[in-house]
Order: C-alpha cells, then structure tokens, then sequence
C-alpha cells in the first residue's frame, strides 16, 4: 500500500481547481476511509463500481453517480499505482461517463459499452 503522502502530493497540485478539487478531495477521503477501516482498497474491486455505474447510467441518480464516480476514482488511481496504464485510461473513460450522466448528457449504450471494456481491460482489479 502506498505512503498517504503520495496522496496528499497528488492532490495538492489540482487543489485550487474548483471542481477537480472537490472531486479529488472526495476521492482522497474515499481511500482514506478505505484504508482507515481496515478494508481491501478493491475489496468489492470491480464489482461495486460496475453495479452502482449501471444504476447511475440507468436511473441518472445523482447521488449513485457521485458513489459510482468515487469508486471509479479509487480503482483509476490503483491502477497508476500497480502502472496498468490501458487500464487507467479506461476507467478515466468511465469517469468522463459518469460525469456526463450527473449533468444529465449520459452516452446511453456507449457508456455501458465503455464499462464492459473497462472491466476486461482490468483483470485482477
């Protein structure tokens, strides 16, 4: 497991962006919450982030979408870590759709096509 001050150095930077703050902090309190509780950053892994997508890209709930996102982060920035590379890319992919769906412009099949990629373009995650 990373030192939390990678974290802390990856934030920093974007921190005085508006939005991308909000989202990276809420993303940074995700894996500390994570990490705090004892639990597997991807104890649900790909799984949790596949049911809670599909239902904010079905529903367009705002809430689920932000959880959908927050997971999506979590999982995006493992991937860094462990340098799967195509698979980061891919889930960055998802996060653009999730957003999109929050400001109600979702990509409807294009968005669930891009999940399914991502999901076999990130085995082990």
């Amino acid at each position: 497991m990373p030192p939390l001050i990678v974290c802390t150095e990856t934030v920093a930077p974007v921190a005085r962006h508006g939005v991308v703050s909000r989202i990276s902090a809420r993303a940074v309190s995700v894996l500390i919450t994570l990490m705090c509780s004892g639990l597997d950053v991807n104890a649900q892994g790909f799984e949790g982030l596949e049911s809670d997508s599909i239902q904010c890209l079905q529903t367009g709930n705002r809430s689920i979408c932000q959880r959908a996102l927050d997971k999506a982060e979590v999982l995006q920035r493992l991937a860094s870590t462990r340098q799967a590379y195509p698979c980061q890319t891919m889930l960055l992919g998802v996060q653009a759709d999730l957003i999109l769906q929050q400001l109600g412009d979702g990509r409807g099949d294009l968005a669930i096509s891009d999940l399914e990629a991502a999901r076999r373009g990130c085995p082990g995650l």
